[in-house]
């Protein structure tokens, strides 16, 4: 097989492709394998995640126009479920994760008080059952779940786990957390670092929230259910005149039933609706407001996976094997991560999606300006914390249909320009 030879004469899948081939060579799970390489089912894998074809065989006919040597249907779902290259699958996604620390620019570098913390969002998210995937005993295929972990900094996007497919049709996501090494919940950060992490209600554990804290230095965010039950046990003091806490209404120090350890219950008020809210965390030192900003970015996760779901269509299961389902969302994250990088390779070049821009701060001026028709103060965690949060499907759009053209890249980029420029 030879697939990367059609890179030669593809510019831009030379370019979108490069931090991958940068990466390879660091891989400990490669081997040699005659019938597809390492780096042509690496690049076939994320040319799937990409393409917005309904089936595999879909995939592979349109692909075997466009590259060289596209393997068939049975060699292709043969690796697909190989253990070996789902390994190798998410080495490199993890290799690529951490150099996008070092290379993407962080949008929290305007709170000093977070520079000591990684910052992530983790979450649930389900694909439909494959089509041949087994039924149970009522006749139903149960969708695949897997969870994620989205590094809040870097916008990287990481596979932490699916779901039990085998013993439990429908795993809860926190079965899934709590078997994981706490240095997988950490997101592999260095000994030392800390850690904080925004999951949704699900995360409710305090136990295990405790022993993170203790051992691992993994803190966590989150909203209380409706029956949460907590002792309150006095106030923390905080600074109401700091632009940073601004809506915060109390910050208090709370006792979860049956532990002898301290959580915090922050409430804050929207200043958009008047709306109240509370979260919970064991993370005990940052201001009040920096805790809800943490959790506010949890969005990001949500729109990573309506990335995946309606900008890609990966709305189904690849195949039914472990192994493959794990592969497909380890692609997903692979190509996320190419994406974002692509991204901001070409904002070095000033190609902008400055319609989107505009239209963003527009909505920031009309927030405002209602804030202060209520008399409410408008936090510097929402008027001074303005980025992306997803890429637009006219860059996708346009990566796929251009990624295998043999066309020069001014070119190329003056389409996307002007692609951007129109509302």
């Amino acid at each position: 097989m030879d697939i990367i030879k059609s890179i030669d004469a593809a510019p831009l899948a030379a370019l979108f492709f490069a931090p991958l081939f940068a990466l390879l060579p660091r891989a400990r799970h490669q081997r040699s394998c005659p019938e597809i390489s390492d780096p042509d089912w690496l690049v076939l894998g994320a040319a799937r995640a990409l393409d917005d074809k309904p089936s595999g065989r879909a995939f592979l006919q349109n692909h075997s126009v466009l590259l060289r040597d596209v393997p068939d249907k049975s060699r292709f779902f043969e690796a697909l479920a190989s253990v070996r290259r789902l390994r190798l699958c998410s080495e490199i996604n993890e290799l690529l994760a951490k150099s996008m620390k070092r290379s993407m620019p962080d949008p929290f570098a305007a709170f000093p008080a977070l520079a000591d913390f990684d910052l992530y969002a983790g979450d649930g998210h389900f694909h439909a059952a494959a089509v041949h995937d087994p039924r149970d005993k009522e006749g139903v295929r149960h969708a695949t779940g897997h969870v994620f972990l989205l590094n809040l900094r870097s916008q990287a996007m990481s596979h932490l786990d699916l779901c039990d497919p085998l013993t439990r049709r429908k795993e809860h996501e926190m079965h899934v957390i709590k078997r994981q090494e706490l240095d997988a919940l950490r997101g592999h950060a260095p000994k030392g670092r800390r850690v904080l992490t925004v999951y949704d209600r699900a995360i409710l554990d305090y136990p295990l929230w405790q022993k993170a804290k203790d051992t691992a230095g993994l803190y966590f965010v989150s909203r209380p259910k409706s029956n949460t039950n907590l002792m309150k046990c006095g106030f923390l003091p905080f600074d109401g005149a700091d632009p940073v806490n601004a809506g915060v209404l109390s910050d208090e120090q709370a006792a979860p039933a049956g532990t002898g350890k301290m959580i915090r219950r922050i409430t804050w008020q929207d200043p958009d609706t008047g709306e109240v809210w509370q979260f919970l965390t064991n993370e005990m030192t940052l201001a009040p407001g920096l805790i809800v900003l943490i959790y506010r970015r949890r969005w990001d996760i949500e729109k990573a996976f309506d990335e995946f779901k309606n900008k890609l269509n990966e709305k189904k299961s690849w195949a039914s094997s472990v192994a493959a389902k794990a592969a497909q969302a380890n692609f997903l994250c692979l190509v996320h991560n190419l994406i974002v990088l692509y991204d901001h390779e070409l904002e070095k070049e000033n190609i902008r999606n400055e319609a989107e821009t505009e239209r963003r701060g527009q909505r920031l001026s009309v927030r405002t300006k209602e804030v202060l028709k209520a008399e409410r103060k408008m936090p510097s965690i929402i008027s001074g914390v303005q980025w992306a949060t997803q890429r637009s499907v006219k860059l996708i759009r346009w990566i796929r249909s251009l990624i295998w053209i043999d066309m020069p890249l001014p070119q190329m980029h003056a389409s996307l320009r002007q692609l951007y420029s129109e509302l």
